[in-house]
């Protein structure tokens, strides 16, 4: 698996991006606990509330589809930490 950082992130974490061995299907819940443990930096912005990462630190993304805590992601997906996109 892919994790892909975009900014501010990437600089939070040191790299733009990280590879991750994962064997079968993997809660996202259990993804961010290994990134805590692996990128001790990142892990003050891992905030959980429900079953969502709470937007207004970042947004998790697999294609077009913004993931949450419950959902599944497999060795081959790549998956992209964005910060929330606000308007004005």
């Amino acid at each position: 698996m892919e994790v892909r950082f975009f900014k501010p992130f990437d600089e939070i974490a040191g790299t733009s991006a990280i590879r991750l061995k994962i064997l079968g299907p993997t809660p996202v819940r259990d993804l961010l606990k290994r990134m805590e443990k692996e990128i001790p930096s990142f892990k003050r912005y891992v905030k959980k509330e429900g079953d969502e990462v709470q937007n207004f630190f970042m947004i998790l993304v697999r294609g077009g589809e913004i993931l949450k805590l419950d959902d599944l992601i497999g060795d081959e997906d790549v998956i992209k930490i964005l910060p929330p996109i606000s308007g004005g």
